[in-house]
């Protein structure tokens, strides 16, 4: 243990992944370029060549599976590692077991918890998605709930997710902080083929099958390309659902399906395209509508509009349905300044509202819970 500086335990289910374990990795840069913390990253899944410059990687339980109960499964050796630790301050993010498990210890060993809403989905009383297993849902969600009565402070993403926060569970947020993300470095060029792209891991809520009917509703428009990127992230119960999404996307002659690619990979991608399309039923705030933003790429939404900032800044459109979504990706497709100003406004809206200055207001609140429980 380093003398003087701050532990800190920054605690997920993963350290690969999606939109939440990105905000972690873009936080822990920050940390390590101020050199104060002592940084600890616990977690079950890690990615097989995952950088750990700058921090210690913990891992918890064993095998790299989903437990099949849940990661509340995982409380006895996340406790343990915590204790081996003794952390000034924990950082949780992604509501669930480990939620619950760090309350637990924060409030018995005298440490500070900041719980950071990932999804609108953890301050919602109902499980929006039960699965073939009852069980786990149910743990995950009474853990979450632990967590929120008993986490010392909690940081949500939007002004929504706070009034979900005050209405189903009468605690107001501590902090609202927007996601946050460096400036692009790529050479933003839209000379090219017109390109609309749908980026996010294959799983149900992300609904990837509306973006492959988007695409043959315009297969008439020839000279447009329509690129999908992603993983499948899927339970042993979505196996149909999977194969079926597959053929649909083999099936689609203008589909382009890219795979996986790394955060270098999408952000040069999102450089040259021209409409990102997100399906989801719900997010958090995506991550990915900021990367499009800052890189010039109107949002077009079924679903997501987080704070109506589709509406208020007029940097995408929220559709409601998918007859909508193929009349506005037309629309934008068609109406080249139209385009065009849609994504001038998302730039200077990214860059005003999304930069790193967001994840230095994150830090601050670390240290201010450090030096409280250093107090004591």
């Amino acid at each position: 243990m380093s003398a003087g500086k701050t532990r800190l335990c920054i605690v997920s289910p993963r350290q690969d992944g999606g939109g939440a374990e990105y905000q972690i990795e873009c936080l822990i840069d920050m940390l390590r370029q101020q050199n104060r913390h002592e940084i600890f990253y616990l977690a079950r899944h890690v990615a097989a060549q995952a950088p750990t410059s700058g921090y210690r990687f913990v891992k918890i339980g064993r095998g790299d599976h989903v437990p099949r109960f849940g990661y509340t499964m995982d409380a006895l050796p996340l406790y343990r590692a915590l204790r081996r630790i003794a952390p000034h301050v924990i950082y949780q993010r992604v509501g669930g077991g480990y939620t619950g498990v760090c309350a637990w210890y924060a409030r018995r060993r005298g440490a500070r918890m900041i719980w950071h809403v990932a999804s609108d989905a953890d301050v919602i009383r109902r499980v929006l998605i039960a699965g073939r297993n009852p069980v786990r849902p149910y743990l995950e969600k009474r853990c979450t709930e632990y967590g929120i009565r008993h986490a010392d402070y909690i940081v949500v993403q939007t002004q929504q997710q706070a009034q979900l926060l005050q209405a189903n569970y009468g605690r107001k947020a501590d902090v609202i902080i927007p996601n946050f993300h460096p400036l692009p470095q790529e050479i933003i060029d839209k000379t090219g083929r017109k390109t609309v792209i749908w980026i996010a891991n294959f799983k149900p809520l992300k609904q990837p099958e509306a973006f492959v009917r988007l695409a043959a509703e315009l297969r008439d428009l020839n000279e447009v390309r329509f690129a999908m990127v992603g993983a499948p992230v899927t339970g042993p119960g979505d196996r149909q659902w999977k194969e079926a999404l597959m053929t649909a996307i083999q099936s689609t002659p203008n589909v382009e399906y890219l795979g996986w690619q790394s955060q270098r990979e999408v952000n040069e991608l999102m450089a040259r395209s021209h409409v990102y399309v997100n399906t989801s039923r719900f997010e958090g705030f995506s991550n990915t509508f900021i990367q499009a933003w800052m890189r010039g790429v109107p949002v077009v939404s079924l679903h997501v509009n987080p704070d109506r900032v589709l509406d208020h800044e007029a940097v995408g459109i929220h559709t409601g349905s998918e007859e909508q979504l193929g009349r506005a990706v037309r629309l934008l497709l068609a109406d080249e300044a139209l385009r065009t100003a849609y994504a001038s406004r998302a730039r200077d809206y990214a860059v005003r509202s999304h930069s790193m200055q967001n994840a230095q207001k994150l830090v601050e609140l670390i240290d201010s819970c450090a030096v409280s429980a250093k107090l004591e």
